[in-house]
């Protein structure tokens, strides 16, 4: 953004934001005249046809406005400033209007989309696009009308560019009709964990810091990264990583103005290549001048061709003359963005009622796609996989995977101004009533099976969908439903079904939280807690502050914590209470006020008991037999642990079990029995893998590790731990993480690496230091110091074991105690 120009930071409505578009107006000097001329020039440079007339460029920037249309803001910007500017003007924009959830959910696949069978001509624009001559890095801009080709091309392309060591393809949803353009902020995200950034890195940095990070990232990599559907030049820019060996293609319906990008327009098909495509389609011996003459109906579009071929294919009686005249009476002029109105208007009405019925209330769904389950919650039907099947065979949806289905983007557009045209409002909101109460249902029939202990700690719902054999079965629906799982709450939240993202956020709670979905549950949570009253508020503020927890923002997560606490005492919800207590007593364990976390889990025990909560007095208990070892009461932790494991074992609580065993492990070490310790994790790690809490896996092999370096085993030391710290940084658990760091840098040291083992303590203590965790300082202290002094450097060492000291004695734990945290 240009220096001193007027931002619209802190912008809380519409009005505001116009206020802040005024000052940007007066900061460039620039008239109302002036200001109407540039953005008229810059849209029609750029082949938009929509030229707004004075007035309303005028109105945009005055106060009193109830609505904005966000892409003439971005052009105000740009036309004030620069395009890195209106990046910021958008997110602002997204903020106010309640958008910005929607535009933070993404889905960035790291393998390209399947290439369409038959791909046909664009031969000349091919070798533009990987022509060798062209230096890298390489920026891709294919622009071109509705249903010309644009993504055909670009996987085509991607895929004649291929080997490549770093893949990304992601739908911007520039034209979307039902969800907001995607965030470049939450691509960049997605992007950076998959390159090996750890969510707590990603919290503190703005867009411009995550792009700089990204480019950083991919030096050295030939990257090659597929951005369909773009919306605009500022949502573009943060994703260009511009470093020697990247390749990006971009489509979009407009063109982009990108700095050095190749440009690559395309036009309709030649009257050969269209007739080559409906040969392919229909068969080599249909008669050639009906072929020729259906594709000028066409218009040569790609699109238009597939979905006549798929009329003709799905209508045996008609012959192509009965085709041919019926297109007749509906010619037009087939280069506008109408043109693929024709064609989808034309497969549309060749649909029974119900077929149509059904078209019209997929655009409803806010996913990108979906089983025969939510299909027939959409429409009532008692079932729907035969219906979707007629309408892939007639190219009005994709096959995404086996199973499901998925709208082009073109025909959600014209399937969403069927279903506003066709039904009332009253309708649509039935429509979508019960697809989230299909969702709602059918989560907690997973959840019943995944987490059965823990039934009475979720949200009643009154009827549950969904058969599914065993925890299994319920996982795989869970990890298959996700992202529409997470959708369906934050579109419950913005459009007024408070109860519905309030159930979601309490249901999906511990899946979430096992299966390290953090950044899904905090999105979630925080919905939840925006439109949820009373208890079920209390109960996703906890949620929440899980999450914040797991992503190493633990004021925050005390702050919500202390909020539930008190929302649950003042409702007389003991569950809610027990749970905040336990949740509180985390956060002042990272915090290294270990006799604080005690006393709240000895008061939580107390209220189990009250209640008659097995369950809650096992969890409870769990934590107590972590701060027993970790304060050095080993006795007192087996004992402890012990008590727990009779609960665990009436109640059927797997995850709880391993981590419980994972703690009395760690006792047994304390006390020198490595092999009883070497067993207990084992069992704990064999628990974690099969209820998939990878996390606690990685726990559990910490353990194995160091009970391993203690019986001299160092090379089979080293190597569990490494899997561990694999473990840890896939599931961005910073804590984890940093107890890998410091045991690898441990057994490094006894290897004879001393030099290798000061770089893990160092990478370690930086972590510990973020987390604000004393107890993991202490041991990146006492590491880094011991091998220091392996180094040579006695000083320096002495020096990080007087700091480690220090830090234990304030913690009253045994110095040099090594235990890892547990899950």
């Amino acid at each position: 953004m240009s220096t001193g120009a007027p931002g619209p930071e802190g912008a809380r409505d519409l009005d505001e934001l116009a206020a802040r578009l005024r000052e940007l107006r007066v900061w460039a000097g620039v008239s109302y005249r002036e200001l109407h001329r540039r953005i008229v020039r810059a849209r029609t440079a750029r082949g938009v046809a929509e030229v707004p007339v004075y007035d309303t460029v005028y109105r945009c920037l005055q106060p009193g406005r109830s609505r904005l249309d966000v892409e003439l803001v971005v052009d105000v910007v740009r036309a004030l400033t620069d395009d890195q500017a209106a990046a910021s003007w958008r997110q602002a924009f997204q903020a106010i209007t309640g958008t910005a959830a929607d535009a933070a959910v993404v889905n960035v696949a790291d393998r390209l989309p399947d290439e369409r069978p038959g791909f046909t001509g664009r031969e000349a624009e091919l070798r533009r696009i990987c022509q060798p001559a062209l230096e890298e890095p390489v920026v891709v801009v294919i622009d071109g009308m509705a249903g010309v080709g644009k993504t055909s091309l670009a996987v085509h392309a991607a895929h004649r560019l291929m080997p490549r060591a770093v893949v990304f393809a992601v739908d911007l949803r520039g034209d979307d009709p039902a969800r907001s353009p995607a965030d470049p902020g939450a691509v960049l995200d997605v992007f950076l964990k998959s390159l090996g950034c750890r969510s707590g890195q990603l919290a503190g940095l703005d867009l411009q810091a995550r792009t700089a990070r990204f480019r950083d990232l991919l030096l050295g990599k030939r990257a090659l990264i597929l951005l369909d559907n773009a919306a605009s030049t500022d949502q573009l820019l943060p994703l260009l990583p511009r470093t020697p060996g990247s390749t990006v293609l971009i489509t979009s319906r407009t063109k982009q103005n990108l700095p050095a990008a190749v440009n690559v327009s395309l036009e309709p098909l030649t009257s050969s290549e269209s007739v080559q495509l409906l040969r392919r389609e229909l068969g080599q011996d249909q008669d050639p001048e009906a072929l020729r003459q259906l594709a000028e109906y066409a218009g040569h579009l790609p699109l238009a061709l597939a979905l006549i071929a798929g009329r003709i294919g799905s209508s045996p009686e008609w012959t192509l003359t009965d085709h041919l005249d019926r297109l007749a009476d509906r010619r037009r002029g087939l280069r506008l963005d109408d043109q693929i109105e024709v064609a989808l208007a034309q497969s549309y009405k060749g649909l029974s009622a119900d077929h149509r019925r059904l078209l019209r209330r997929l655009s409803l769904h806010p996913g990108e796609d979906w089983d025969a389950a939510a299909a027939a919650a959409l429409t009532g039907f008692p079932t729907a996989e035969a219906e979707l099947e007629e309408l892939a065979d007639r190219s009005l949806l994709q096959r995404r995977s086996p199973g499901r289905y998925g709208l082009h983007d073109l025909v959600r557009v014209f399937a969403a101004q069927r279903v506003r045209d066709d039904e009332p409002a009253r309708l649509r909101r039935d429509a979508s009533t019960a697809l989230l109460d299909h969702y709602r249902r059918t989560a907690a029939a997973a959840m019943t099976m995944y987490a059965p202990q823990e039934a009475a700690w979720r949200p009643e719902v009154a009827e549950t969908t969904g058969v599914f054999a065993d925890r299994g079965a319920a996982r795989l629906w869970l990890d298959s439903e996700r992202i529409n799982l997470i959708a369906c709450g934050l579109y419950a939240a913005e459009h007024g079904w408070p109860d519905h993202v309030a159930d979601l956020s309490g249901i999906l709670y511990r899946y979430l939280d096992d299966t390290g979905q953090y950044t899904d549950g905090e999105k979630l949570h925080q919905a939840a807690v925006r439109v949820a009253a009373g208890t079920a508020r209390g109960r996703a503020l906890s949620s929440l502050g899980v999450a914040y927890w797991r992503l190493g923002t633990f004021g925050k997560a005390r702050n919500v914590y202390q909020e539930a606490l008190g929302i649950a005492a003042a409702a007389g919800d003991r569950r809610e209470e027990i749970r905040a207590l336990i949740n509180l007593g985390l956060v002042n364990e990272r915090s290294g006020d270990y006799h604080e976390a005690l006393a709240g889990y000895w008061t939580s025990i107390e209220i189990c008991h009250e209640i008659g909560s097995r369950l809650a007095t096992a969890q409870a208990l769990q934590n107590v037999v972590h701060l027993d070892e970790r304060l050095g009461r080993y006795r007192d932790a087996l004992e402890h642990s012990s008590q727990c494991l009779e609960i665990l074992a009436e109640i059927d609580d797997r995850p709880t079990e391993g981590r419980v065993r994972n703690g009395r492990a760690l006792a047994l070490l304390g006390l020198g029995e490595t092999a009883a310790a070497v067993a207990e994790a084992s069992a704990a790690a064999e628990i974690a893998k099969t209820v998939g809490n990878r996390v606690g896996e990685a726990y559990a092999l910490l353990t194995i590790g160091r009970a391993l370096r203690k019986q001299g085993e160092l090379e089979r030391a080293r190597q569990t731990q490494q899997a561990a710290l694999a473990i840890a940084r896939e599931m961005s658990n910073q804590d984890c993480e940093a107890q890998a760091l410091n045991d690898l840098g441990s057994t490094q040291v006894e290897l004879g690496d001393a030099d290798d083992a000061v770089r893990l303590h160092r990478a370690a203590l930086t972590i510990a230091v973020e987390l604000g965790d004393p107890y993991e300082r202490a041991r990146s202290h006492q590491g880094l110091g011991k091998a220091l002094v392996r180094q040579g450097d006695r000083a320096g060492g002495r020096s990080e074991l007087s700091r480690a000291a220090t830090l234990y004695g304030g913690l009253g734990t045994p110095e040099g105690t090594e235990t890892p945290l547990l899950t």
